[in-house]
């Protein structure tokens, strides 16, 4: 009995490490309650995908979403991150989310606009980057 409980605790730890990776990459900032404030007030626009790890969108969304991390991985103005709202409920809550994938842009620790469009890598890109232009470039 206890070794059949033991392997099903480790099935399901395998299957909590494989939803999680397929939101995860070096690309991406993965946003928490004790991160979120600071990374998005350090400069940066952030263009942040709340999600849920068991939401069919936000799976079909996962791999552009990585794509998108790598087109900005050098980028000194513009970051692209995401919040798990299952764990990180808190963050969730504040930025209004009532549904996922929700992707909003944040600046200086503010949502400076909430992204409706297309979701593939070409028109998240546009989104972003006229975002960022809009806020960094001075008048």
């Amino acid at each position: 009995m206890a070794r059949s409980t033991l392997i099903a605790a480790a099935l399901c730890a395998l299957v909590a490490v494989a939803a999680a990776s397929e939101f995860t990459s070096p690309h991406i900032a993965h946003l928490t309650t004790s991160n979120f404030e600071e990374k998005t007030g350090d400069g940066k626009v952030y263009f942040i995908k709340f999600y849920a790890p068991w939401c069919g969108h936000c799976k079909r969304l996962a791999d552009t979403w990585k794509a998108l991390g790598e087109e900005f991985a050098t980028s000194d103005k513009i970051a692209i991150a995401h919040v798990d709202c299952t764990t990180d409920r808190d963050v969730c809550t504040n930025a209004e989310i009532k549904g996922y994938p929700t992707l909003k842009a944040f600046y200086k620790g503010e949502e400076i606009k909430a992204y409706r469009g297309a979701r593939d890598k070409d028109s998240l890109k546009d989104f972003i980057t006229a975002a960022a232009n809009e806020v960094t470039t001075e008048a």
